[in-house]
């Protein structure tokens, strides 16, 4: 038997629903963009630079998406989405600069660079961490995103006059392309909360010490001389076999749960 022809009639009436959802999306977004405008005139024109960064309250956000996610659109196009909202209403509050390290696979780094901050921010791409570190510090409020592994140990760098440090990790959520294990610097947060992940640098004693850090992990290796990056997960004890130790911030655990099937 053939399938019934479509009903135009309840054709017309879904595509009416549509509309009057995109309309309702739209106003919405408009809504929140006059929320953020009361809160820039609340904290003055005066406020910090870079203080709109909140990486714990945007973990968060991911994680309740998670939670309440259902239907079969994928959640990295919801994921997209939202990082596209948080990312230009933080510009709207504070305009900032991305400073992208390409490393050895500079597309994919420039994909998970937009999936993460959108279209508004302004990106800008450098050669080697070194150049990238140099032109966020001299703008104050700009971020750093660079691989863990082919920019060098740029963990070297970060100390209190270089005015940086790790503030998330990438990918921090699950993403249908191709990814690279990257970090986030950032400036001085004017409102800092509690790390999943701790990170500190210093010149390491020995890889057996790690054994009495709490699941310490090194995770990031200099050439001879150089300083180690190291992750301590919330709860656990500070390094204490290493040499001249820095804390280098933190981030919070890429969100496992986003997996929709979970």
């Amino acid at each position: 038997m053939a399938d019934a022809p479509p009903n135009p009639q309840r054709l017309t009436e879904l595509r009416a629903k549509i509309d009057a959802v995109d309309e309702s999306m739209h106003a919405l977004l408009m809504q929140r963009a006059g929320v953020i405008d009361e809160l820039i005139r609340i904290k003055g024109a005066d406020q910090a630079k870079g203080a709109a960064f909140r990486p714990g309250r945007e973990a968060q956000m991911m994680r309740v998406l998670a939670e309440r996610h259902s239907g079969s659109v994928p959640l990295s196009m919801i994921v997209h989405v939202w990082r596209e909202i948080i990312s230009t209403f933080t510009w709207l509050q504070a305009p900032y600069r991305v400073h992208l390290v390409g490393g050895a696979k500079p597309a994919t780094m420039r994909d998970m660079a937009r999936f993460q901050f959108g279209f508004t921010v302004a990106m800008e791409e450098h050669e080697d961490a070194a150049g990238a570190m140099d032109a966020a510090m001299a703008e104050r409020n700009a971020l750093v995103i660079v691989p863990l592994e082919g920019a060098g140990a740029w963990w070297d760098a970060l100390d209190s006059s270089s005015g940086l440090s790790v503030m998330a990790r990438l990918p921090a959520a699950d993403v249908p392309f191709p990814t690279v294990d990257s970090f986030v610097l950032s400036p001085p947060l004017s409102d800092p909360v509690p790390f999943d992940l701790r990170l500190y640098t210093g010149l390491l004693k020995s890889v057996d010490s790690l054994d009495r850090w709490t699941g310490g992990e090194v995770i990031g290796h200099g050439s001879e001389g150089q300083r180690c990056l190291i992750a301590i997960p919330a709860g656990g004890s500070a390094p204490h076999d290493l040499l001249d130790i820095r804390a280098a911030g933190g981030y919070f655990a890429p969100a496992q749960a986003m997996d929709s099937s979970a």
